[in-house]
């Protein structure tokens, strides 16, 4: 049986963990190729011009496999560590169930807090050997406990930026490679919350504890950590957010209360490279004036 595996939005977090678990279970796993402007465009002739650019990516994936495989891996994520997923990410299963009602099977296990076994029973249903897929399981298990990394110390004297997005737009360079290199072009040095463990990631004190998103949370908490080790922070958002759109704001008020330079970025199909760079660049002139301004202080 083949299955494939889109690699986009949580394949990003878990996409080896899927490719080790489904191989173990005696799958033939086919996974989409890097997004490019095909397979987005592809995406955008599937689903409505109002949804985020991260779900009209992964619609463009489910278009290049669908008639390749004989069933798409895609779990449905509601709610993990007790915090619910976008309203998006709940609903995506049904777009793709739409998408590949004459083509393929859609495999969705409901993840509500209940990660491991919903894979479980998802597993079962492909090979009716609970002993195999519990193997299974175990041996992929070593994939979820490296989901994040301990933080990076800074080896160099550069100024750094704190990247902030979801791992999902982060990790996908049709999305975000132009800002990196532009920052990076720029001589900044990037830190992202994939530097920090889930310990930090998922702490309840202060506003964070009101949030109760998964993901938007994990977000807050790095701009916190990280406020007073670096020089700017520059926010991805996807346009028709909510989420973020929300969580942006209470960071934005923050980092003006402590004067630290705040670039928020949205994107969506639309947006041009040039755009990118010319707010990135008139951005680290800002960082640079006040860089400038403090050793003249001292």
């Amino acid at each position: 049986m083949k299955i494939g595996l889109p690699r986009a939005l949580f394949y990003f977090r878990y996409g080896q963990f899927w490719r080790e678990f489904l191989t173990n279970l005696g799958l033939e796993v086919i996974i989409s190729p890097k997004t490019n402007k095909e397979i987005l465009e592809q995406g955008l002739k599937v689903v409505s011009s109002e949804i985020c650019l991260p779900i009209k990516i992964v619609c463009g994936h489910i278009e290049y496999l669908k008639n390749k495989v004989d069933a798409i891996f895609l779990p449905r994520f509601v709610k993990l560590n007790r915090l619910y997923a976008c309203p998006k990410m709940i609903g995506i299963a049904d777009i793709v169930e739409m998408q590949c009602e004459n083509s393929c099977l859609v495999l969705s296990p409901k993840i509500s807090n209940n990660f491991l076994f919903a894979h479980f029973l998802v597993g079962l249903r492909l090979i009716k050997n609970p002993q195999r897929v519990i193997n299974a399981l175990q041996t992929a298990q070593v994939h979820l406990s490296n989901q994040h990394l301990s933080e990076q110390t800074n080896r160099v004297n550069k100024p750094k930026i704190l990247l902030l997005s979801h791992f999902y737009n982060l990790a996908d360079d049709f999305i975000s490679r132009d800002i990196k290199d532009g920052f990076t072009n720029l001589g900044f040095e990037i830190v992202t919350k994939e530097n920090l463990n889930k310990a930090i990631l998922n702490r309840t004190d202060g506003f964070a504890q009101k949030i109760r998103w998964v993901y938007e949370r994990e977000l807050y908490n790095a701009f916190r950590y990280y406020l007073d080790k670096v020089n700017g922070v520059c926010t991805i958002i996807s346009f028709g957010c909510g989420p973020d759109s929300l969580i942006s704001e209470m960071m934005l008020s923050e980092s003006n209360i402590l004067n630290l330079p705040y670039l928020q970025l949205i994107i969506d199909e639309h947006t041009s490279k040039t755009g990118l760079l010319t707010r990135i660049e008139a951005f680290a002139e800002v960082i640079n004036y006040n860089l400038n301004r403090q050793l003249t202080s001292n």
